[in-house]
């Protein structure tokens, strides 16, 4: 599925040639694009472009994904309450609930996250965070097509917000591209945010490669008309076989796990069959042909990855020493492979994987939302809900059971600010220490210089921990009722 990402200011042109492939409501994308445009007439991007042409671009590409019609009213309107007079009441009245629930979600989104610096130290519960932020798995997809859409036009903005945007990326946006299973966008704005963010060491690969730009080319082309003429002898029929050099980046990852002499070439290949059993006939085929590296085989047609990725992948020896990635698959699993969930195909699939990796179990709950037993489309996520997640005022994110309080919050950044807490602000705002927490409030700890733990605090605390420890220090027996 070749997907239009070409940029434009013809924008409701653009948008229209694709209307009629997904058999969306003409009249109805037009009456949401004019509201859209009028909303934005004032506003310019920094490319000093109109500002629809970036709405417009993400409805584009959501079109493109089949992810439904609402998905692509609310790419069109996803700005509009937070940067115009639009109110999200005014969205419900002319163009339905569910849109304006989509946008309320991208609008929530935006909001908690903007100018947060991600620590390193808590990249993960951030990323948790954006997932328990949203309960419908589209508003995860239109923030990565948002986040495309601005790598694509990076150049326009001062290097310091550059930056900021290929750090965010590399942390949180590209692994979220591959938790939901969208691999297209993944290696797209990572692809970019690398060269940003390292710039030194992409010129570096860049000028290591150079030399062999051609001799990869070239190799290419000769061991995809080997490949196709081994199918056809085997009569294996409807297959096609893809190449291409990897990416920068990739290549930058694999160097750090395994080491420049193991990065000798880029060449790749990708095997697309008709079915699951002409993939295990292929590599057969493969393994008699060409040695193979053994520590280079993996088999996630059989063990999926926890995001549903399934594929079989293995090194051969070419000639000359010349090694090259080959991946296995259906046609229908790469669609899936991609664009994840969001395709047409994938819905058809309704596989939930039992695969898994360490300290990402979590992640299996986000391929639920595909799962429908009479082909209906169910895009609810519901994922992480026993706990929620918080920042402190310096942007680092603490992850909480659910119902946690004010007072658990303090416990839980040290024994010691529980101990000596004397109020809680949350969002800037006062609040009694037992105010139950939601995910994304900015909490802020008060201080006390005298200890102030007492058997009220017991009614406060969610946490047993917590309560455990101020029966401890209160010197109150377990037995004595409160």
């Amino acid at each position: 599925m070749p997907i239009d990402l070409s940029l434009t200011q013809n924008c409701w042109a653009d948008l229209e040639k694709h209307i009629g492939e997904s058999g969306f409501n003409r009249d109805l994308v037009k009456k949401c694009y004019d509201f859209a445009e009028k909303a934005h007439l004032s506003q310019k991007r920094d490319s000093g472009e109109p500002y629809i042409t970036h709405p417009a671009w993400i409805a584009k590409v959501a079109m493109q994904l089949h992810i439904g019609e609402e998905a692509v009213l609310a790419a069109l309107l996803h700005d509009c309450v937070e940067d115009t007079n639009i109110k999200i009441n005014q969205i419900a009245e002319e163009f339905g609930d569910e849109v304006a629930l989509l946008v309320s979600g991208l609008t929530e989104v935006a909001k908690k996250t903007k100018g947060l610096e991600i620590n390193q130290l808590n990249i993960e519960l951030f990323r948790k965070f954006l997932f328990s932020s949203v309960d419908d798995v589209r508003v995860l997809i239109l923030r990565l097509i948002d986040k495309l859409h601005n790598g694509l036009t990076i150049k326009y903005i001062s290097p310091e917000r550059q930056l900021r945007y290929g750090k965010n990326i590399l942390r949180v946006y590209g692994p979220v591209a591959e938790y939901v299973g969208l691999h297209f966008f993944k290696k797209m704005v990572e692809d970019i945010a690398f060269q940003i963010v390292y710039p030194k060491e992409a010129e570096e690969l860049r000028k290591m490669f150079e030399d062999n730009r051609k001799n990869e080319i070239k190799a290419l082309a000769l061991v995809d008309k080997e490949l196709v003429e081994l199918l056809k002898i085997n009569n294996i029929n409807g297959a096609v076989v893809e190449g291409r050099i990897k990416s920068l980046y990739s290549t930058f990852l694999k160097i750090q796990k395994k080491g420049k002499d193991r990065i000798k070439d880029r060449v790749a290949l990708r095997i697309l069959t008709e079915n699951v059993a002409d993939c295990y006939t292929i590599l057969g085929l493969l393994h008699a042909k060409y040695k193979y590296l053994e520590d280079e085989f993996v088999d996630y047609i059989a063990n999926p990855k926890p995001n549903g990725y399934r594929s079989i992948q293995t090194t051969v020896v070419w000639k000359e020493k010349l090694t090259v990635e080959i991946q296995i698959k259906t046609k229908e699993m790469h669609e899936f492979n991609e664009f994840g969930p969001a395709s047409h195909i994938a819905y058809k699939l309704g596989t939930e994987t039992n695969g898994g990796s360490r300290g990402m179990e979590w992640v299996k709950d986000l391929v639920k939302w595909q799962k429908n037993d009479k082909d209906i489309i169910n895009y609810r996520l519901h994922v992480l809900t026993d706990y929620v997640y918080v920042f402190t005022p310096k942007g680092d994110t603490i992850q909480l059971d659910a119902k946690s309080t004010g007072l658990d919050f303090a416990y839980r950044i040290h024994t010691e600010v529980g101990d000596h807490c004397n109020g809680i602000k949350i969002n800037g705002k006062m609040a009694k220490l037992d105010t139950q927490l939601k995910t994304g409030d900015v909490v802020e700890v008060l201080m006390n210089k005298k200890l102030n733990v007492n058997k009220n605090w017991l009614e406060v605390a969610k946490n047993q921990w917590v309560k455990g420890h101020i029966r401890k220090m209160a010197k109150i027996d377990e037995k004595e009722e409160i």
